[in-house]
């Protein structure tokens, strides 16, 4: 663990200062924007972006695996797999080997919804990417999992 540096206010320094605002701040920007992207091309919500996304990557498969594979609470992807079931965006059948599952999969007009915003979320990435040198990129994303580790730490302190 890196120690506080010398005159560290710890939670005296200004809002600026502070990690967990500062990371609150961007995500809440980087959402904002991503939200709009989808919003003009396709009228998919964030969520239903990235069910969409890892169904694309990972071919058939189940809540469960969808909400490991993305880290999000398996009730909210549950929910957001309605909403694109309702669509006609995603489709899901039984699965043979566990009737308490169903499998998922895109369906041709989710397919071509995705299509429709994979080039402007594509552009959105790159344009980030491209705000940071290679370098720059290796240590945020070593921070990150730093930060990420603290997280999940029960005891921080």
């Amino acid at each position: 663990m890196v120690e506080s540096e010398e005159g560290d206010e710890g939670l005296d320094r200004p809002l600026h200062d502070l990690v967990s605002y500062r990371l609150a701040r961007v995500q809440a920007k980087l959402n904002a924007q991503a939200t709009r992207i989808l919003k003009e091309n396709g009228g998919l919500t964030l969520v239903q972006w990235r069910v969409l996304l890892m169904l694309r990557r990972l071919g058939e498969s189940s809540v469960g695996e969808l909400a490991r594979e993305t880290q999000f609470d398996k009730a909210l992807i549950s929910r957001t797999v309605q909403s694109l079931v309702a669509r006609g965006l995603v489709a899901h059948r039984d699965n043979e080997h566990d009737q308490r599952q169903q499998l998922l999969s895109t369906t041709a007009e989710g397919t071509a919804i995705f299509e429709t915003a994979a080039p402007h979320m594509e552009a959105r990435q790159k344009a980030l990417r491209g705000a940071m040198s290679e370098e720059e990129r290796s240590l945020l994303f070593d921070a990150l999992d730093r930060l990420e580790a603290a997280a999940d730490s029960r005891d921080p302190g």
